[in-house]
């Protein structure tokens, strides 16, 4: 298992950026288009049978830049499974508002403004015998700092029964948000390929279904911009009919067939009258 914070700094030039190393795959990537890692965002993906990870984005931090705007926090667990207490703890702070608050003060007493700024203009932190300041460290500070919230949360681990298939749900509907805790354990406890996680870029049914059928894979998604009020299954064929007919009423076949006969009476209808009148002044004028 490793893991990965990115932050910035204090000045304008220290924008966001991973401290120490950088992850070696943006697995994310699969559903970037659907995050904004500057919001509230969690990742949970399985790929295959060895390699799952998690992100969680939005995380606050009392830190604020030069012109007073809030820093966030972003972390990234690869083989996040390896560790299933941190990893449901990384759940609920995803899900959590008051837990994903407690996250960001734990990460604040691991990378104070001098600490952050120093990595970010380069010179590492190396400012005493307990700070050596390599990517090594970086890593003990933030997962010293997840750990210390995991061992106070409450056991998440218990499962339930997880929903079939692809399914859409509002972030505000509790039932959806368990259903997602269940489908995120589950990926990271079973070795079937999948994918679940919140975004702000989609807020209708039929904007989940669209983003499922272009993967590849089983997705479960929680909307925060929604207020869908159950789980909505997203496969294709409970999804196709709303995707058709875009929520209108289809045209009666009865009223279809009639008018395409309609169009050939008329024509004949027009010839009887134009031969009617050319009769007329034929007549008139003879």
């Amino acid at each position: 298992m490793h893991a990965y914070v990115m932050t910035r700094g204090t000045l304008r030039r220290m924008d966001y950026a991973f401290l120490g190393q950088s992850p070696p795959d943006r697995w994310w990537e699969t559903v970037g288009s659907w995050l904004f890692l500057d919001a509230e965002e969690l990742v949970v993906s399985r790929r295959d049978r060895r390699t799952t990870g998690l992100l969680l984005s939005g995380i606050p931090s009392q830190r604020r830049d030069v012109i007073g705007t809030r820093i966030r926090y972003t972390v990234v667990v690869d083989e996040v499974h390896d560790d299933p207490g941190l990893a449901t703890w990384l759940i609920r702070c995803g899900l959590e508002d008051e837990a994903r608050e407690r996250l960001g003060r734990a990460l604040d007493e691991g990378y104070d403004a001098d600490y952050v700024d120093a990595w970010l203009a380069g010179t590492g932190s190396a400012d005493s015998a307990s700070h050596d300041g390599s990517p090594q460290e970086v890593e003990r500070r933030l997962l010293a700092a997840v750990r210390e919230g995991a061992s106070a949360a409450p056991d998440d681990t218990a499962g339930g029964n997880d929903r079939r298939g692809s399914w859409a749900g509002g972030i505000q509907d509790p039932g959806a948000r368990e259903a997602f805790r269940i489908r995120a354990l589950r990926l990271l406890q079973d070795s079937r390929p999948g994918i679940a996680f919140t975004t702000h870029a989609l807020g209708t049914t039929e904007g989940a279904w669209r983003m499922a059928q272009a993967l590849s894979l089983e997705v479960a998604v929680l909307l925060h911009d929604s207020d869908m009020a159950r789980v909505v299954s997203l496969s294709q064929g409970s999804a196709a009919a709303t995707a058709v007919s875009g929520g209108k009423a289809p045209i009666p076949v009865g009223r279809r067939d009639a008018s395409r006969y309609r169009s050939p009476q008329l024509l004949i209808l027009a010839v009887t009258l134009a031969l009617a009148m050319a009769w007329a002044i034929w007549w008139l004028t003879g």
